[in-house]
């Protein structure tokens, strides 16, 4: 059979498609948002929604800086259930990666929880990696751990409580793929303590730098307003607690520090402002200025009259200023001439009446003040 070369046209031809094939555009990177329910008669519920399906409705632009596309959902079955004390939110630290802390009290602690013991062995974390699907058991901080307050950085979890601040280095986990991390190689390192009360802490921001990493706590509840300043050091030292000013962090609870907008983006913690995104001019830990921000002027909690606003939970996404803002609701509905809510029960939790919003933020003039 006689060969046959290929032109020049045809080589070119072939090395270009070979270029197509080769610079196709990879497959969408999944997206996936975990709710922790308190839905389940002995604990907690944690469930997986993917929020790039694209399954809501068409992104819906609206003004001041915020782009959003918003709908009911519903709740898809639990991925796993967690045995721990019920009406105790606040003890689910920050994820760190794709892990979900838990360090609730046993029923037996009750004096650790209302800060009557200190120093007793407290073993019972857990920790729950969503991509492993493994869950792995930690000690929880030592002390009294009333009204805690968890700050994320890198694989280390800070928790700050009513009279300590202590720092958990979860490294050790990553760097065993066996599993055979023993409790004895995790313990707790006491860092100085804060100058105020936990449960005075109204917001707070985590600033990540180089050298070190800023988080920033401010108070007001029953004080004066300030906001202070701790720094963790790179290579795991510290430094002590500094008064930054005297005003607070614009945020009801967490505030996000968003690389793109170079800024921290939150809830309003002002009731004119409630349900408005709010961005704040990121502070220098070394300025005392009270920095400035500003609120969207779209409310992005649901106006249905036939829902009442019960809580709202904002997530950084990552990526260009991508968010998520899950709002939970109470329906109220009319039964014998007056209204009664709607109480949900566990055979029908998947039901819970939850708005799911997804915000691009940019900056502009009427979101951000520069």
């Amino acid at each position: 059979m006689p060969k046959v070369k290929a032109t020049r046209d045809e080589e070119q031809g072939a090395s270009s498609s070979k270029r197509r094939r080769t610079e196709e555009p990879p497959p969408q990177q999944q997206h996936h948002l975990y709710l922790i329910l308190d839905d389940w008669a002995l604990g907690y519920s944690i469930r997986k929604i993917d929020v790039s399906s694209g399954a809501l409705d068409p992104l819906l632009q609206l003004p001041n800086g915020v782009a959003r596309e918003a709908a009911a959902i519903r709740l898809p079955p639990p991925i796993f259930r967690l045995n721990a004390r019920r009406g105790l939110p606040m003890f689910f630290a920050a994820a760190l990666g794709s892990s979900i802390v838990a360090l609730h009290p046993k029923e037996e602690d009750d004096r650790l929880l209302l800060g009557r013991g200190r120093g007793i062995p407290n073993c019972g974390g857990a920790v729950f990696d969503v991509h492993k699907s493994y869950l792995e058991f930690i000690p929880r901080p030592t002390g009294s751990q009333l009204m805690p307050v968890y700050f994320s950085i890198g694989n280390k979890l800070l928790a700050l409580a009513p009279h300590s601040l202590q720092l958990l280095d979860l490294s050790p986990m990553d760097e065993d793929p066996g599993l055979e991390c023993e409790l004895g190689s995790l313990s707790w390192r006491e860092l100085p303590d804060a100058p105020f009360h936990s449960a005075e802490v109204v917001s707070y921001a985590v600033l990540p730098g180089e050298r070190a990493t800023t988080i920033f706590a401010s108070v007001g509840l029953f004080t004066d307003d300030a906001t202070y300043s701790f720094q963790v050091m790179a290579d795991d030292g510290s430094t002590c607690w500094k008064l930054v000013g005297e005003w607070v962090l614009p945020f009801h609870g967490r505030g996000y520090f968003d690389p793109a907008l170079n800024a921290w983006v939150g809830l309003s913690k002002y009731c004119l402002e409630t349900g408005h995104v709010c961005a704040c001019q990121l502070v220098s830990p070394t300025s005392s200025d009270c920095p400035g921000w500003k609120f969207s002027k779209e409310k992005l909690f649901s106006d249905d009259p036939a829902e009442t606003h019960v809580g709202a939970t904002l997530v950084y996404m990552g990526g260009r200023s991508r968010f998520c803002l899950l709002e939970c609701v109470v329906v109220y509905y009319k039964q014998y001439r007056r209204a009664k809510p709607y109480h949900f029960e566990d055979k029908d939790a998947d039901q819970q009446p939850f708005r799911l919003s997804y915000l691009d933020l940019y900056i502009d003039c009427n979101l951000f003040l520069k």
